[in-house]
């Protein structure tokens, strides 16, 4: 199972349909919140891709939920924006969190910072944001490849568009 991962787009509408398009097929797109309006026009736009999104503290009036638990492709997946959790000062909330919801893999953004890592077999992604990036790098998103082998996680930098 192959999963597009996006979060914090701001906006940033016309570089998150680029990556949709250049990503090729996938099974599932999550977006990890910060981006309602985008979320909305990416439905309208792709509509035979399967979508799970959360709101994030910047999305106001969104009607999407602020977490989701799934299960897919063997995985069990808790997908949050992660401000409630206070990603930005430390994932210790966050991982107990996906811990607690039995979760092995779990799916962040806010903190606008690309991150791939373990804690005691589970595993924390954040695809950075496709608006900017807090690391000084290009915008980034994320793919999940799961198989019966488990969860390979890829961080992929996007150019930045010359003018």
């Amino acid at each position: 199972m192959r999963i597009l991962v996006v979060s914090d787009t701001h906006g940033n509408y016309e570089l998150l349909h680029q990556v949709v398009k250049a990503a090729g097929p996938v099974d599932l797109l999550l977006h990890a919140g910060d981006g309602s309006n985008d979320q909305t026009k990416l439905a309208q736009d792709f509509p035979g891709y399967s979508l799970a999104a959360v709101a994030g503290n910047c999305d106001p009036f969104s009607t999407r939920p602020r977490e989701l638990l799934l299960t897919v492709g063997g995985q069990r997946l808790f997908l949050t924006h992660g401000d409630r959790y206070q990603v930005k000062w430390d994932l210790l909330r966050l991982f107990l969190a996906g811990k607690e919801r039995g979760a092995n893999l779990i799916v962040f953004g806010h903190t606008h910072c690309p991150l791939i890592k373990y804690e005691q077999g589970i595993l924390l992604f954040n695809p950075g944001s496709l608006s900017r990036n807090n690391t000084g790098e290009n915008p980034s998103y994320g793919l999940l490849e799961l198989g019966p082998d488990g969860c390979q996680p890829k961080l992929v930098f996007v150019e930045k568009n010359k003018k």
